[in-house]
């Protein structure tokens, strides 16, 4: 293994701890649902691939605009979002712009690529507030949303960055096009699908 795979496993070999049948602190385990939740259902899946996909296009210089819109765009979200909302059509369409740019032209038109992942950042926290309950409880939950979302788009980020630096051929980028064009092609589907509503027998 390399030694970026090595550390790329650091963070849960840190996080590992004792078992427990329950957790030692009340509304911990909200934490933990927080973080795999930006990954929890298709349209915030495709998303968050999708936002990787496009970050990792860039030059090394304009990486940080894309990290530092997106937390900021999350807590927006966190905190103008509604439980309630019915977010997937709007994360689906998000889905599919990204997509596109990064299918398109990827490392290029840069203001809309942060524009498109700080939108992308706020459905992700909008959609990642949780049901009425203890306001500790819902802290624990929220404040485990964001540390999952963005650590989530920086292990997507570091995984593709990775992969583009050890295989330098020409087709990695060809690849990584497509995938991204398969990708947006999913998310027009499942956007489709959505607002097309339950079929008639």
């Amino acid at each position: 293994m390399t030694r970026a795979w090595r550390l790329a496993w650091l963070p849960f070999l840190l996080g590992a701890g004792p078992a427990f049948a329950h957790s030692p602190v009340p509304g911990l385990e909200g934490f933990y649902i927080g973080m795999l939740h930006p990954f929890s259902t298709p349209a915030q899946a495709l998303l968050m691939v999708g936002m990787g996909l496009l970050a990792s296009g860039y030059a090394s210089e304009r990486e940080r605009y894309h990290f530092a819109a997106f937390p900021v765009a999350t807590i927006l979200g966190l905190i103008l979002g509604s439980s309630s909302a019915d977010l997937d059509p709007a994360m689906f369409a998000t889905a599919f712009a990204v997509c596109a740019l990064a299918a398109l032209a990827p490392g290029r038109v840069h203001l809309l690529a942060v524009a498109l992942v700080a939108l992308g950042g706020f459905l992700i926290g909008a959609a990642s507030i949780p049901d009425a309950g203890p306001l500790r409880d819902r802290l624990f939950t929220m404040s485990g949303s964001l540390v999952g979302a963005n650590l989530g788009l920086l292990y997507l980020f570091g995984i593709i960055l990775v992969l583009k630096q050890r295989f330098t051929w020409d087709w990695v980028g060809i690849a990584l096009r497509v995938a991204a064009a398969w990708v947006g092609a999913i998310s027009l589907l499942m956007l489709a699908l959505g607002l097309a509503g339950p079929a008639v027998a």
